[in-house]
């Protein structure tokens, strides 16, 4: 190798080293907008890592897919994101007797059952075997199973929600008239209510900055204004008056119902990301409601990933472009959604690394300057390979 080829690579080793130093202290400001940074892990192992409201907001990308993990702050870790939904005891669900599930006529399914009790119902939930497939269809009610009533226009059932609300109905039967024109028909095993729900975990609280309730046409509306767009799952109301109430409620789209003698506790069908939240309230022709406060809340979400002890582990998040990642974990997904060992974040470790708190405005300084920065980095880099060189020529002239 010629003296000429021994100074080029050596300068070109200085070059990467440099190069390498400055990209691992500015990938994560490049990527993503905020970190937590994990320390206490007591031994290896599976463990569930605890994604708070906070860092949760943080998430840019569509199903939370620009979520990263790195020991090290330089090796990724594969991770399987979980979260924890409602459960319900089996043995507490009211079925209602099924009359007819059959097709009627080309292309249209009939589903009917029995509210033998005659006391009013609001919602029924179907049991359904597992299915993606969307149906149209409409809700109609009867006391004879001949003169039948309306009861809910055309809508488009989902089988993975399995709940259909009603009006306050006491017909005796009840049908359901299913559109199986663009499709095959739904395996619809039965029909019934939930009752003592029993809930998985306890859903985590999402800070409020500030609530505002005024009353106007008949309607309550509850404004309710958060610090940043937090995800929320569930909605709970403390009512303090009247004794007896019944009151039909929306909120983003979804209607749901506020009855005394409940908890009045809302599971929202789909997550909302907001800063603000409306919720409206008919109150028909009684009063309006006294309600104290309203309280949002998120389902738990948990990041399932191996950690080993005295290992230290950056999570980052906050990048809309990045797509849902490809680990191998994903094929053991029953075995890690047993219990595992739980790890908090504390708010502390979290904190946003793309958009720094405003400082007051400055005079010039040089050092300030990310283009000055940048110079005397290059400047550096010239006077390295400057002084190498005259290294490896002073070396060349003693021999």
């Amino acid at each position: 190798m010629t003296n000429k080829n021994k100074k080029l690579n050596f300068l070109l080793i200085i070059f990467l080293l440099c190069s390498a130093s400055l990209t691992a202290q500015e990938i994560a400001a490049k990527e993503f907008s905020w970190q937590a940074v994990i320390t206490n892990v007591p031994r290896n192992g599976f463990y569930n890592i605890l994604l708070g409201p906070g860092l949760i907001s943080g998430s840019q990308a569509p199903g939370y897919t620009d979520f990263r993990i790195y020991q090290d702050k330089k090796t990724e870790v594969p991770y399987l994101l979980k979260k924890e939904a409602m459960h319900y005891d089996i043995a507490s669900i009211k079925s209602f007797a099924v009359i007819e599930n059959k097709q009627v006529t080309n292309g249209t399914s009939s589903f009917i059952f029995s509210n033998a009790t005659s006391q009013p119902i609001n919602y029924v939930t179907l049991m359904v075997k597992n299915s993606w497939v969307s149906k149209s269809m409409n809700v109609t009610g009867s006391n004879d199973l001949k003169q039948w009533y309306g009861l809910v226009p055309d809508f488009f059932f989902d089988p993975t929600k399995p709940q259909i609300n009603l009006p306050n109905t006491d017909y005796k039967y009840i049908r359901l008239l299913i559109n199986d024109s663009s499709s095959a028909p739904l395996n619809i095993t039965g029909a019934g209510q939930y009752y003592n729900e029993q809930k998985s975990t306890s859903p985590l609280p999402v800070p409020s900055s500030g609530i505002n309730i005024r009353h106007a046409n008949k309607t309550t509306i509850i404004k309710l204004a958060f610090p940043k767009k937090y995800v929320i799952d569930n909605l709970s109301f403390n009512i303090t008056a009247p004794t007896l109430y019944k009151r039909q409620a929306w909120v983003d789209g979804e209607s749901f119902t506020l009855t005394s003698g409940q908890s009045n506790e809302v599971v929202l069908a789909h997550e909302v990301k907001t800063d603000t939240l409306e919720i409206r309230i008919d109150n028909q022709d009684n009063p309006p409601l006294k309600i104290e406060d309203v309280n949002a809340w998120q389902l738990p979400r948990y990041m399932a990933a191996y950690l080993e002890q005295g290992k230290s582990y950056l999570i980052l998040t906050g990048n809309a472009n990045l797509t849902a990642p490809e680990y191998d974990l994903t094929y053991f997904a029953d075995s890690l959604n047993k219990e595992l060992p739980l790890i908090s974040i504390p708010n502390e470790q979290m904190k946003n690394i793309n958009n720094p708190k405003p400082t007051p405005a400055k005079g010039f300084t040089l050092f300030t300057s990310q283009v000055w920065i940048w110079i005397a980095i290059v400047g550096i880099i010239a006077l390295l390979g400057f002084m190498a060189l005259r290294m490896l020529k002073e070396m060349q002239e003693k021999k």
